[in-house]
C-alpha cells in the first residue's frame, strides 16, 4: 500500500539525497490542538468509566499532566492528488507528492527484541502507523473499547503499560474534522523525555534514534530522521509533479536516472489551477 507525502521540490531533492524523512514533535505541528484534543476527550471517557481512579490518569507518564513521552510524527495521506494539500503542503502546487511503500519504510526502521536464546530474537519496527480519526463518535467507540477490555491496570504493571500506550496512541490518531479532507496516515515514533535516557551512559546505547532540534515558527522543534530505504529496497515508489510545478516530467525522469533512482515512477497531477 502506498501513502503520500506532499512537499516542495527542494525538500524532495534533500529526501532523495539523505534517503530519509523527518518526524517532528507533534506538539509543534500546524494544528495547535494536536494530541491535546485527543487527550481531553480520552480523559472525559476515562472519568466516566473509572470516576474514582483519576489519580492514575493524571500521574501516568504517557498521558498524565506531566507526561514524559516525546511523540515524533510524519504526515502522509491516502490521497495522491488533492488540491487542498497541494496548496497547504505542496508549495501551492509547485511541489511534488511522493508515493511511499509503508511496508518498506517500516522494515527500514527496526530494532532487535532480545530473547534468552539468540535464535528466538526477532526484529520489529519502531515506526507505528495510525489512520487518523476525524469523527468524534468513532473515536469515542475506540477509546471505550480499550477501557472496557483492559485488566487490573492499578495493580498489574503490564496492564497499566498496555493502557498507557494504548491511550497515548489513540490520542495521536485523533484530529478535528476540519482536517478530514486530508485523509491522513500518520507515522509515529515514541521516545522519552526522562533525563536518565540522556545522562546515563548505560541507557544511551538503548536509544532507537538520535533526537535533533531545529527552529520553526512554532519554536524549538525536536525531530529525528526516518529511514526510507534499506539494503534491499527503497520505499519511494512514485513521484507526482504538482499542478503548477515548473519541472518537466522528462527532466525529473533524467535526474532520477542519473542519481540511481531509475525505478521511481513519475507522473503529473490531473488538476490545474492558478
Amino acid at each position: 500500500m502506498l501513502i503520500y507525502h506532499y512537499t516542495t521540490v527542494d525538500t524532495f531533492l534533500k529526501i532523495l539525497d539523505s534517503k530519509a524523512i523527518w518526524a517532528s514533535d507533534l506538539s509543534k505541528m500546524n494544528d495547535p490542538q494536536e494530541f491535546t484534543i485527543g487527550i481531553e476527550l480520552i480523559k472525559k471517557f476515562y472519568q466516566e468509566k473509572f470516576p474514582d481512579l483519576l489519580h492514575w490518569f493524571e500521574n501516568d507518564r504517557f498521558v498524565g499532566l506531566d507526561n514524559e513521552q516525546l511523540l515524533l510524527g510524519c504526515s502522509f495521506s491516502e490521497n495522491p492528488d488533492d488540491l487542498s494539500q497541494w496548496r497547504a503542503y505542496g508549495d501551492d502546487g509547485k511541489g511534488v507528492v511522493i508515493g511511499i511503500d509503508r511496508r518498506i519504510l517500516s522494515a527500514s526502521n527496526t530494532l532487535t527484541i532480545p530473547a534468552f536464546y539468540k535464535e528466538d530474537e526477532r526484529t520489529a519496527s519502531f515506526v507505528h502507523f495510525h489512520k487518523v480519526i476525524y469523527d468524534e463518535q468513532e473515536f469515542e467507540n475506540s477509546v471505550k473499547e480499550l477501557l472496557d477490555n483492559i485488566g487490573d491496570f492499578i495493580n498489574d504493571t503490564v496492564e497499566s503499560f498496555k493502557l498507557s500506550i494504548g491511550l497515548s496512541r489513540l490520542a495521536c490518531s485523533f484530529k478535528s474534522d476540519f482536517y478530514k479532507t486530508e485523509r491522513e496516515i500518520r507515522a509515529i515514533l515514541e521516545h522519552s523525555k526522562r533525563s536518565d535516557i540522556y545522562l546515563d551512559e548505560s541507557l544511551k546505547k538503548h536509544k532507537l534514534f538520535d533526537v535533533k532540534f531545529r527552529l520553526s515558527q512554532f519554536g524549538l522543534v525536536p525531530y529525528c530522521k526516518v529511514n526510507l530505504s534499506n539494503a534491499d529496497a527503497s520505499s519511494i515508489q512514485t513521484v507526482k509533479l504538482g499542478p503548477k510545478c515548473n519541472i518537466s516530467k522528462k527532466d525529473l525522469e533524467f535526474m532520477l536516472l542519473a542519481t540511481g533512482n531509475k525505478d521511481i515512477l513519475v507522473s503529473t497531477s490531473a488538476g490545474q489551477y492558478r
